[in-house]
């Protein structure tokens, strides 16, 4: 891939991220050279669960959901990615199935990195070894985080802390974007739309203002002193 095809942001993104904040410039060019860039309308398919895995993917633009169908029909949101984010790494690394799926939850870009080119760096580099061992510990203690909020808090606690989550650079007061569908905030804090709206509306006790796509906090304390009274 031609790195031309890479704007300023994009670059500051790459730098940035965990997987590739410890390489060479010559190192970057190598996974650059051999990186391809994916565009994906919301609802597209990054990849499929039981597909091969071959690539890894660092996203650039956009939010990314990780699905999991499961034998009853269903499907279970794990965990949400935006820009900066990487995704696939383990599966690539060792060339097995993709375990999930990928899908788009906005106009999704990303750039796509061969596993075994980015294994060949890292044999040769023990900073970027060590940074994308991190990344994947990471996950593993976000997903570890995420299954016991769901198991050991109610659902007002978890909307609590979403909500508390998305308000980062936000004054108390200030008005900020939900970053995706109400449907699948459902989803992500493991309860159906119908009590997630109901919710919303209890909410309102505690100084909570839904107006769409978009959120309002009357005083950030107010919502961690009731997720620490459990």
């Amino acid at each position: 891939m031609d790195a031309a095809f890479l704007n300023d942001s994009d670059h500051a993104t790459l730098r940035h991220s965990v997987l590739c904040a410890a390489m060479s410039d010559e190192e970057m060019a190598d996974i650059l050279a051999s990186g391809t860039i994916t565009r994906l309308a919301r609802s597209e398919y990054l990849f499929e669960q039981g597909d091969r895995a071959n690539n890894l993917f660092l996203i650039l633009e956009g939010w990314a959901q990780i699905t999991r169908d499961e034998r009853d029909g269903s499907r279970t949101l794990i965990a949400t990615f935006h820009k900066g984010d990487s995704l696939a790494e383990a599966a690539a690394f060792l060339g097995k199935a993709y375990p999930a799926s990928c899908q788009a939850m906005t106009d999704l870009r990303v750039l796509s990195v061969n596993g075994a080119k980015l294994l060949d760096v890292m044999q040769h580099n023990r900073a970027v070894l060590a940074q994308s061992l991190a990344s994947v510990y990471h996950k593993l203690h976000d997903l570890v985080d995420d299954v016991e909020w769901l198991k050991s808090r109610t659902i007002r606690e978890r909307l609590a802390k979403f909500l508390l989550d998305q308000t980062k650079g936000t004054a108390d007061g200030q008005e900020f974007a939900l970053p995706y569908s109400k449907s699948l905030i459902a989803a992500k804090i493991g309860t159906s739309p119908q009590q997630l709206s109901r919710t919303f509306t209890q909410m309102q006790d505690f100084g909570v203002a839904i107006n769409g796509q978009t959120a309002t906090i009357e005083d950030s304390e107010v919502l961690r002193a009731l997720i620490r009274k459990s």
